[in-house]
């Protein structure tokens, strides 16, 4: 089964507000996702193993979208700064650009 990870990178604080960026990963498993299962990858830290949060398939195009739980940056500058590593992994994407 093909479907897209995709998982949120964010910060917020009163000074800065919402700081976000959602990064995603075209993947495909024998098994279909289900919520509560873990997702390893080289995009994240070593114990770091995001949850899936929710599955979404488009009942008129199948198309599948994971969401994983979201990565909480310590500051707005760490939200830019984890998009851009995470960019730097094989796969993954800005989610808004594709």
């Amino acid at each position: 089964m093909k479907f897209t990870l995709i998982r949120r990178i964010s910060f917020s604080s009163p000074e800065t507000g919402l700081v976000s960026k959602i990064v995603a990963k075209e993947f495909e498993s024998d098994i279909p996702p289900q919520v509560g299962y873990e997702y390893e990858d080289s995009a994240w830290g070593r114990n770091d193993h995001p949850k899936v949060e929710s599955v979404v398939i488009n009942t008129e195009s199948g198309i599948c979208t994971v969401e994983l739980e979201y990565l909480k940056a310590g500051n707005a500058d760490a939200v830019a700064q984890f998009f851009k590593t995470t960019l730097q992994h094989p796969g993954w994407k800005d989610w808004l650009q594709r």
